[in-house]
């Protein structure tokens, strides 16, 4: 049960925080542990706040801690991709302001904003949630051997290296193609 609190400490502005991840022309975001804000602690959850421009999207990402994801559209419009475990497509949906989708545990999730940009907030249910990503420095595929990826991906040599120099230096947000 949360504790009761003085001075705001319930109150996070999550507009004045710095990003943990800003990308020219792509977008922001920043995430809010119980570091940041001690009540989500209290309350066993986090959050991130999540600011894409417009066409820009974010890359796939899933919980590797099996913690569950719901994703609330602040402002703007794009689309939200889902895929399950099983690699099938469980939501390609069309989002707008005030649209909510909940992404379950270990399924991997995408936003792509359109012309507007898209503006979320996720909550998390996980106080330290850990996140895997596909792309940058700490890609799940980074930590696999070229002929595991070879193997997986069903491709030649060649097709493995230029996969892994495109998704090596990006980050978890992609702007768009001019």
């Amino acid at each position: 049960m949360p504790q009761p609190c003085e001075n705001n400490s319930t109150v996070y502005d999550v507009d004045a925080a710095v990003p943990d991840i800003d990308v020219k022309n792509a977008g922001s975001l920043t995430a809010l542990t119980e570091m940041k804000f001690p009540f989500l602690g209290q309350v066993g959850l986090s959050a991130t706040h999540l600011k894409l421009h417009a066409n820009a999207m974010s890359s796939p990402m899933y919980a590797a801690d099996s913690s569950v994801q719901a994703i609330y559209v602040a402002k703007g419009s794009g689309r939200i991709q889902v895929v399950g475990i099983n690699g099938e497509r469980a939501l390609d949906a069309k989002m707008k302001a005030g649209h909510m989708c909940v992404v379950p545990r270990f399924f991997v999730a995408s936003a792509i904003a359109d012309g507007e940009g898209m503006e979320c907030l996720s909550i998390t249910t996980s106080t330290r949630p850990v996140f895997g990503v596909f792309t940058g420095k700490t890609s799940v595929w980074g930590t696999s051997s070229p002929q595991v990826l070879q193997a997986a991906l069903n491709v030649a040599p060649e097709f493995e290296q230029l996969f892994m120099s495109k998704t090596k230096n990006s980050t978890i947000l992609i702007p768009p193609k001019n």
